[in-house]
């Protein structure tokens, strides 16, 4: 008999909150797990085109579940804490599977990096708001597609998730595409925050040269750490995700405009520090990230 798995979702957050009602839609077991919600159920809306449908699920109760997978989508600055609020938990155990999604590149500490941890990249564009009568909603953006980091003698509990949440591509490396969002978030996140405008505005001519300028340096930098990936192939990408999410603000923009902290830490200035440590120059991101500085602090 196939082993139940339960679900449980942090937050949630845009992304966690596509996910789990993806599995609440196929009938899956899911609580949510909020550091700051102390009740004992969970409401959130998703939208999705002109569809709105409504969630409750039961907060997550002590001690966890044997059989449990952990569901972590949050800021890059924050991962750190999640993850270490996740293994305190009464009940935890190292080998249960934790999927996280992040943008930027975050430096785990020992103790974190021998738990079992699934990266995985997603071009989803959602958006975490909360509604006229302070229930969560979840506003799905941009359909687009997930990669999960598994290895090969894993076929569970992931085909579970693949049905809630797809496409989803099963990989047994993922650092390629990490650093190929990575990419794309260190141009697009800073240029539009710096000039308030929407991701769409990137595919006019007078911003090529600096794109290129900016891919260029990073993919210098990703050899570094033995990801081989082509500049005019990331290039295009950046345009690519410009044109699919042309009339969005990027996730830094609205940071700014919500005056809440921004990722630029864990994107540029992860890139320049990378960069530094290998000898690789990249004065167009420093560029940036100064005048980012300049204008945000």
């Amino acid at each position: 008999m196939p082993i139940k798995y339960h679900w449980i979702t942090l937050g949630p957050g845009a992304v966690s909150g596509l996910i789990a009602s993806g599995l609440c839609d196929n009938g899956e077991s899911v609580s949510v797990l909020s550091r700051h919600n102390r009740a004992a159920t969970i409401e959130w809306q998703l939208v999705r085109a002109h569809e709105k449908r409504n969630y409750k699920v039961p907060a997550t109760q002590l001690p966890i579940p044997k059989n449990s997978v952990f569901i972590v989508a949050v800021k890059a600055f924050d991962v750190i804490s999640a993850l270490q609020h996740i293994t305190a938990l009464e009940g935890f155990d190292k080998s249960m599977p934790i999927v996280l999604s992040h943008n930027g590149m975050v430096e785990l500490p020992k103790t974190l990096r021998q738990l079992n941890l699934h990266p995985m990249v997603t071009t989803h564009g959602a958006v975490k708001s909360k509604n006229e009568n302070g229930i969560i909603r979840i506003e799905h953006r941009g359909t687009g597609r997930s990669w999960l980091e598994v290895r090969q003698e894993e076929p569970e509990p992931w085909s579970t998730l693949q049905q809630a949440f797809p496409p989803l591509v099963l990989e047994q490396n993922t650092s390629q595409r990490r650093w190929l969002k990575l990419i794309i978030n260190c141009v697009i996140n800073p240029l539009t925050a710096i000039y308030k405008c929407e991701n769409g505005k990137l595919l006019e001519d007078k911003w090529q040269s600096q794109i290129v300028s900016l891919v260029n340096e990073a993919v210098a930098v990703a050899e570094t750490q033995n990801v081989v990936l082509d500049a005019k192939m990331c290039h295009r990408e950046v345009l690519r995700v410009a044109q699919e999410t042309a009339l969005n603000s990027s996730s830094m923009l609205q940071d700014i405009k919500q005056q809440r902290r921004t990722e630029i830490e864990q994107l540029t200035g992860y890139l320049i520090k990378t960069g530094e440590s290998a000898d690789v120059a990249t004065p167009t991101h420093q560029q940036l990230l100064n005048e980012f500085q300049k204008r945000y602090g």
